[in-house]
């Protein structure tokens, strides 16, 4: 299952918060509580992360809140992938850092390097899933430039941006802050800059600190690699997206019902708060395509009855169905 670091998480309610908004109103209209994004090994769902969002998106009045998102980043919301890169003997060595250890923070996409010619070099980010939204783009890029602007301790300005979205009233700030040519509208998103920035020295290195550091990285990489039985069993109900029931995927994991109900508690979990979870993310996605009617959805979702789905979508989010339609409708 993809995931996404807490603190990556955290920089986007702190930015939302910056502009007025509420963090109760915005993980209510994402369908998450305080326990989601409080997660004992300090990571979420990507799913949960973009209802987030959708939820900002709905809720902000900011058309480049990504791109002022990523601009409010510190270093702390990147931990250790950040005393990974500081530690670094050159900004070159740096970048392969994000290249090895991007996953640490989301896999919510990849980063690649490529060296172009007239010692050119370009960086391209590529989200991992279709629905991405302009704003985590905006949020990326922008985060990119200000972090090795942090690492040389100087400003840099690379020699061209590409940006796979279209153009959005503030084009000012985005020159403001790159100070370079900006491309909209393209098949990739990238920034191309000289090569000898590659080989600069960073102000930062310290081999003894590196060589922990990568250690450090490698171990938490590790870690992420071996999925949890609560991922494995979120990872299914997705696949499977159709109402699948706890035996039903204790068999695709290959043991009985009880054991997967054993083995979820000693994480603190539970299949039916899987489950539930599951239903009420899923509700929001379906209720936003107008074409499937509310019968449909409840069907989907595997309610024996309109009416259960009724009262269990009004006890996730405090609306009905047919309100909170509306409501996405309106706004």
């Amino acid at each position: 299952m993809r995931t996404v670091s807490l603190l990556w998480v955290q920089g986007i309610l702190q930015a939302a918060i910056q502009q007025g908004l509420l963090e109760s109103d915005i993980l209510a209209q994402a369908g998450l509580d305080q326990d989601s994004i409080k997660a004992s090994d300090g990571r979420i769902s990507l799913a949960d992360t973009l209802s987030l969002w959708r939820s900002v998106e709905l809720l902000s009045s900011d058309p480049l809140f990504g791109f002022h998102m990523g601009l409010s980043l510190k270093p702390a919301h990147f931990q250790l992938l950040a005393f990974t890169m500081l530690s670094s003997p050159t900004l070159g060595d740096a970048v392969e850092k994000i290249l090895k250890y991007q996953r640490l923070i989301s896999d919510g996409g990849t980063f690649t390097l490529f060296q172009q010619a007239d010692h050119q070099a370009k960086l391209i980010y590529t989200p991992s899933v279709k629905n991405f939204s302009y704003h985590q783009i905006d949020a990326v890029m922008a985060a990119i430039l200000s972090f090795a602007r942090w690492l040389l301790g100087r400003d840099i300005s690379p020699l061209h941006i590409a940006l796979s979205h279209t153009e959005y009233a503030g084009l000012d700030q985005y020159r403001e802050f790159y100070n370079c040519e900006i491309a909209f509208n393209q098949e990739q998103n990238g920034i191309v800059f000289s090569s000898q920035l590659l080989s600069e020295a960073l102000p930062g290195f310290d081999k003894g600190l590196a060589a922990m550091h990568v250690q450090m990285a490698d171990s938490q990489l590790q870690r992420l690699t071996e999925p949890s039985i609560v991922a494995r069993v979120k990872e299914r109900l997705i696949a499977a997206d159709d109402g699948s029931s706890r035996d039903d995927i204790a068999a695709q994991l290959a043991m009985s019902g009880r054991s997967l109900q054993r083995k979820l508690q000693e994480q603190g979990s539970s299949f039916q708060k899987i489950h539930d979870d599951y239903r009420h993310q899923r509700s929001l996605q379906l209720l936003a395509d107008e074409s499937l009617s509310l019968l449909d959805i409840s069907l989907q979702l595997g309610f024996s009855e309109s009416s259960t789905f009724y009262r269990a979508f009004k006890r996730w989010q405090g609306l009905t169905p047919g309100e909170y339609r509306q409501q996405c409708a309106t706004k």
